[in-house]
């Protein structure tokens, strides 16, 4: 048991960190946002639970949050990476 829940807690962690470096940290912990709208589906589609009007309601909410954290936004807050030729005066 303590190996089953080792490799998959190690598993789960260098996945987590590649996504991290192919998409970047900000998009990366989206994943906790739909992880629970990913549950309860699961419940729904594998345990029989109701879905009510209220989780229909989260559902799109957590979905909406979703897609405005990694969407493109109206104003961008990214810093420009520094030019060192441009920094000292030397043009490429």
């Amino acid at each position: 048991m303590a190996v089953l829940g080792v490799v998959c807690t190690a598993v789960a962690f260098l996945l987590f960190f590649r996504l991290i470096a192919e998409v970047g940290p900000v998009r990366a912990t989206v994943i906790t946002y739909v992880n629970p709208a990913i549950a309860v589906l699961a419940g729904v589609v594998l345990l029989g639970e109701p879905f009510t009007v209220g989780t229909a309601l989260a559902f799109v909410l957590i979905l909406a949050g979703s897609w405005l954290a990694t969407g493109p936004s109206g104003s961008s807050t990214a810093v420009p990476a520094a030019d060192p030729a441009a920094a000292s005066g030397r043009a490429s």
